[in-house]
């Protein structure tokens, strides 16, 4: 069979330049030279075949690389890995439980990191990636940068309270109130009514103390009557004194 000359033919981004021997499989070897500046040797009839388009800076693998010269020991990098690789199947332990079996993924385009550092930018030092809604994946217009608070009042986790209206974390009901957010918890666990909950120095008493508060009939002062008395018909007078000063009247 008669050697086909494919000097001077470009294939893809290879330019046959010479013949350069042949292989072990008998196969004729060609000098190529990729547009990129880089030479390859390949074999003819793998060239032919449209199996060698360029010296490797075409795939998608090799650009990605080329994209990161400069940020492999940045900050930025080290959170695209993070990201890719919790979402991968090759996670495993919280990770493989939280995001891949959650069905959590990177989108396509933030497959490559030079995408991903386009669309996001390069986050404070304070910062990390946050996901808005957290049942969709990473991919833009659902992630952003954000501080340890707000990411803590995104969590599913969170203990969400509605009150008069307004509806807030545990973490931003405790911020604005100034009671410990440990102190809700316990408070809500507990069975308190959520307006009193948030209350920094409030009391709540299951026996219904604060329920029977009332002022004397006399002097006008507040006191908390005993059951017994309540349900016998008395209660109104907050001492014995103001008993009998009512007779008198």
């Amino acid at each position: 069979m008669s050697r086909v000359d494919m000097t001077g033919l470009r294939f893809g981004k290879l330019v046959v330049v010479e013949p350069v021997g042949k292989n072990n499989h008998k196969s004729l070897m060609w000098r190529c030279v990729c547009d990129c500046g880089n030479e390859r040797i390949v074999d003819g009839s793998g060239i032919r075949a449209g199996r060698n388009k360029s010296c490797g800076c075409a795939s998608p693998r090799f650009a990605n690389e080329t994209n990161t010269v400069g940020f492999t020991q940045t900050r930025i990098y080290k959170i695209w890995t993070g990201m890719v690789n919790r979402c991968s199947s090759k996670a495993s332990g919280k990770s493989r439980r939280l995001y891949f079996d959650k069905g959590i993924k990177v989108c396509d385009r933030w497959g490559i990191f030079k995408n991903f550092l386009d669309d996001m930018g390069e986050p404070k030092s304070h910062q990390s990636i946050d996901r808005i809604n957290g049942n969709k994946g990473y991919e833009p217009g659902n992630c952003r940068w954000a501080d340890a608070k707000t990411q803590a009042n995104n969590t599913a986790s969170n203990h969400i309270l509605t009150i008069a209206g307004l509806t807030k974390t545990i973490a931003q009901w405790s911020e604005e109130t100034g009671t410990k957010s440990n102190t809700i918890v316990c408070r809500v666990r507990r069975g308190w009514p959520h307006e009193l909950a948030i209350k920094k120095d409030a009391v709540f008493d299951r026996s219904g103390r604060e329920l029977r508060k009332r002022k004397c009939l006399v002097c006008g002062n507040e006191f908390i009557p005993r059951g017994a008395q309540l349900r016998s018909g008395h209660g109104k007078y907050c001492s014995q004194k103001c008993n009998g000063a009512s007779r008198k009247l």
